[in-house]
């Protein structure tokens, strides 16, 4: 069976071309005399079969990207429910970045390039968002730095460049091409790091904001079991001590904190603490 043609119009590739001598119209003599081999049905050279593997290899790498980027959207759709009890603001971010990856796999499977510049931001922020609040907690996180790097292998490798650039391009401008793919990387993280630093800013202030809304809401006097029950385990972490209780916002990466003093039983006091 002949090898599919990804890109018809670009035959600068050898897979999409008439690749090769049909086997029947060429004898197994004369194929062995001139260094050929049967590959798919086709006589070829040892330099066409090799160039054929590692095009076809690239070719199906970005489907399988695109495909990548296309499913992990459904999984943010699937769980937009227990995404919205952590803000408005993070579910509408969760919702573009979604709809961006959405785009993104829909133009790898045409191997567009619009779709590989937004796909070389997506894989960039899974080395950083890690390392943000918003993922902070996240078992996944090695698995997400993991993919990343892999993505921006597959869709920076010098073979999917080619697919991406045209081929006047390649021809007369190959290392403008290289330099203007080195910059849009570094534009990307560049901009990753910029909105890391802004989202971490923010939701430090939230954990702030969270952790002095406990304190203000522990009244001297009030039974300390009533207070308690009033924080929900999603966005506090309670740790009971014999003479104080630690309210502990999850926001923030957890360094803000209310700690209330007790006497087992009912509350003599609260203050706000930051651990380093």
């Amino acid at each position: 069976m002949k090898l599919k043609k990804y890109q018809p119009g670009r035959t600068d590739f050898l897979i999409n071309t008439d690749w090769g001598i049909p086997a029947d119209l060429m004898s197994k003599e004369d194929a062995r005399s001139s260094g050929r081999k049967l590959f798919h049905k086709r006589w070829v050279t040892k330099e066409e079969e090799k160039l054929l593997r590692e095009e076809r290899a690239t070719y199906q790498s970005i489907l399988i990207i695109g495909g990548i980027l296309i499913v992990i959207p459904l999984y943010i759709v699937i769980n937009i429910g227990n995404i919205f009890p952590s803000g408005i603001i993070t579910t509408l971010l969760a919702a573009v970045y979604g709809g961006f990856m959405l785009a993104a796999g829909i133009g790898l499977l045409k191997f567009k390039v619009f779709a590989r510049n937004i796909a070389v931001f997506v894989f960039a922020s899974f080395l950083v968002l890690p390392f943000t609040p918003l993922l902070s907690d996240d078992k996944g996180s090695p698995f997400i730095i993991f993919l990343g790097i892999i993505g921006l292998y597959y869709v920076l490798r010098r073979t999917a460049r080619k697919v991406f650039a045209p081929p006047a391009v390649q021809n007369t401008e190959n290392a403008k091409v290289k330099s203007s793919v080195v910059r849009r990387v570094v534009y990307a993280f560049l901009l990753l790091l910029a909105f890391s630093t802004i989202y971490t800013f923010y939701d430090m202030r939230q954990g702030k904001q969270m952790a002095a809304g406990a304190c203000n809401r522990a009244v001297k006097g009030m039974l300390l079991e009533d207070f308690l029950t009033s924080f929900s385990k999603d966005d506090y972490k309670i740790i009971n001590r014999s003479e104080y209780t630690i309210i502990v916002p999850k926001k923030g990466m957890g360094r803000n904190s209310c700690i209330v003093s007790h006497d087992g039983q009912k509350i003599t006091g609260a203050k706000t603490g930051f651990n380093d």
